[in-house]
């Protein structure tokens, strides 16, 4: 059977019934879309012997919804998915245009993601969109290695061990960022032995500081080890595959 609403429920029905949004209640506003997104440029080349480059990032797009639209550009390194640089616009429905320059060293050649977010009058969050550019510099040569000299060590007994500290100074005419590894290497086979890092005390590979230019590491001596002098090899090798001449590092065991 029918349920009777009761006098004053049925009021709000009728009311709600009678007008697209009752005393009260906000009327909901349109969430973000985005049409067409286009950055440019998509390719960056720097071509002279500068530092920097300035990457004269542009996005562009069709946008719909309603009153002003909060966007968020974030460009991001591919490589290591870190942040690079974020600009934040007031943009209105319809064709768009945001500028977002920013400069990059010249060694952090790569992919870039550009990953563009809106968000409504509403604080809601609308539609996203990504898209990538590359940036290539002229290489101006191979990185160059120096390595330090450790003072003697004792061969331990048993099965204890002794480490060697193992320290490479690193520089690049392209800048650090353009180093893409930094090894060791047995100088008769060729063989990689390990990597030395540049990433500080967190990255637990010995380091001291990061990002400071000097690439640890350490080696580990056993009581296998006969005593006499030892040598490996250290070689830095660019984003563009150029290695740095050798550079002996030799330690003594007691």
């Amino acid at each position: 059977m029918p349920v009777a609403l009761r006098p004053a429920v049925a009021l709000l029905a009728v009311a709600l019934w009678g007008c697209d949004a009752a005393p009260g209640f906000a009327s909901e506003v349109a969430r973000p879309t985005l049409g067409t997104v286009d950055v440019s440029p998509v390719d960056v080349s720097l071509d002279t012997d500068a530092p920097t480059a300035t990457v004269p990032l542009a996005v562009t797009g069709t946008l719909g919804g309603e009153g002003t639209v909060r966007m968020l550009v974030l460009v991001r390194y591919a490589e290591t998915d870190s942040l690079v640089t974020q600009t934040e616009a007031e943009v209105q429905p319809g064709d768009f245009r945001v500028d977002a320059p920013f400069d990059l060293p010249r060694g952090a050649i790569g992919e870039y993601s550009v990953r563009v977010a809106t968000e409504g009058a509403d604080g809601r969050a609308g539609d996203q969109a990504a898209a990538v550019f590359r940036f290539v510099a002229t290489n101006l040569g191979p990185p160059s290695v120096t390595a330090n000299t450790p003072s003697p060590v004792s061969r331990p007994s048993g099965t204890n061990t002794a480490r060697v500290p193992l320290v490479a100074t690193v520089t690049d005419p392209d800048g650090r960022a353009n180093i893409a590894a930094v090894v060791a290497v047995d100088p008769e086979s060729g063989v990689t032995i390990g990597r030395l890092f540049d990433d500080g005390p967190a990255g637990g590979a010995a380091d001291q500081t990061a990002d400071d230019g000097r690439y640890s590491a350490s080696v580990t001596v056993t009581s296998d080890f006969e005593p006499g002098t030892y040598e490996l090899a250290i070689v830095a090798v660019d984003k563009y595959g150029a290695e740095s001449e050798p550079a002996l590092y030799t330690f003594t065991v007691r």
